[in-house]
């Protein structure tokens, strides 16, 4: 074999394995990235023990999810518009407060309510509820509790603008009443019941008096309803399955979900019987509704009114059915 036929193999080969690699790196190149998780923002909130039975049952999936869970509400809230999260749990108050505070996302399930949860308490010497004109109440101002509050005083003809609002943490608010420090809180349970009883206190009126404000929602971010269609639709009926799970498998669940809540078994039970867990067909038909937009509207002219956003928030922008229109 001559020197020019030795250099014609060489070159040969050298051809073929460029010719290899240049296959295998297209498919590389054209193979779909592996898929981050979604990741779900969660507290100590019996609903959200959901999704650690939903983990651990399968029902995700070959939709990868992270569970990242905070110890407050707001933290959540802020993780999300950071664009750290791809779903949190909301309020309808929540989902508007927090709609021009960075990413933006949507209502896209309404997940549960717990009627009577949340309420005005005062003390039992102020026997004429007119008299609470320039008393002092304590409220976490800027959350649900602060315009649950207007529609309690509302009902009884009294605007929050003829009381003296104390601006505290919920936890404060309580404590406050309890010591005697402002004549009456507006709370949330355990918290209401607990300085009522021990601060001397009556329950005045609950949200049982004014339903349908305080829904508690899923908001996602508009990017992973963009591109992570599929795997949110995926999500939804992970939620679903995990409530089907609960109520056939209801110690064994109970006692999963209780570990993170720091409950026995039974207290989370009693705690989980209280809430109303809102269907998928309830949902495709009221999240259409002119009463839902109604209530999301109120609670838009509230904000508006107490400066908590600079301009009203097109609530139809606010929510998205397409997802649970896919499901199942």
């Amino acid at each position: 074999m001559d020197k020019k036929q030795i250099n014609h193999i060489i070159f040969m080969g050298f051809c073929i394995v460029t010719a290899l690699a240049g296959v295998s790196l297209l498919q590389i190149a054209c193979s779909s990235p592996e898929k981050l998780p979604i990741r779900i923002g969660v507290n100590s909130w019996p609903p959200c023990e959901l999704w650690y039975i939903a983990d651990e049952q399968g029902f995700f999936g070959d939709t990868k999810v992270e569970l990242v869970r905070f110890s407050s509400w707001r933290d959540n809230m802020l993780s999300f518009y950071k664009g750290h999260l791809d779903i949190t749990h909301a309020s309808y108050f929540n989902a508007l407060y927090y709609s021009d505070k960075g990413e933006k996302g949507k209502i896209i399930l309404r997940t549960e309510t717990i009627e009577g949860g949340d309420g005005l308490i005062i003390k039992k010497s102020i026997k004429d509820i007119k008299t609470l004109y320039n008393k002092s109440i304590a409220v976490e101002t800027g959350t649900d509790e602060h315009f649950l509050l207007h529609k309690s005083l509302e009902l009884l003809d009294i605007s929050t603008e003829d009381i003296t609002i104390v601006s505290v943490p919920t936890a404060e608010a309580s404590i406050k009443f309890i010591n005697n420090e402002v004549e009456g809180s507006f709370l949330y349970e355990p918290f209401m019941s607990e300085a009522a009883a021990k601060g001397d206190g009556r329950i005045v009126s609950t949200t049982k008096e004014y339903p349908g404000y305080m829904i508690d929602v899923l908001v996602a971010g508009n990017k992973s309803i963009e591109k992570r269609r599929k795997d949110l639709q995926n999500i939804i009926e992970a939620w679903y399955r995990a409530m089907e799970y609960v109520d056939k498998n209801p110690e064994k669940a109970f006692t999963r979900m209780a570990q993170n809540e720091n409950m026995t078994m039974e207290e989370f039970g009693k705690f989980y019987s209280y809430f109303t867990f809102y269907s998928i067909n309830e949902n495709r038909e009221y999240m259409k509704s002119d009463t839902f937009f109604s209530k999301l509207n109120e609670i838009n002219s509230f904000l508006l009114s107490k400066k908590f956003l600079k301009d009203a928030v097109d609530v139809h922008t606010l929510v998205d059915t397409t997802i649970i229109d896919a499901v199942y």
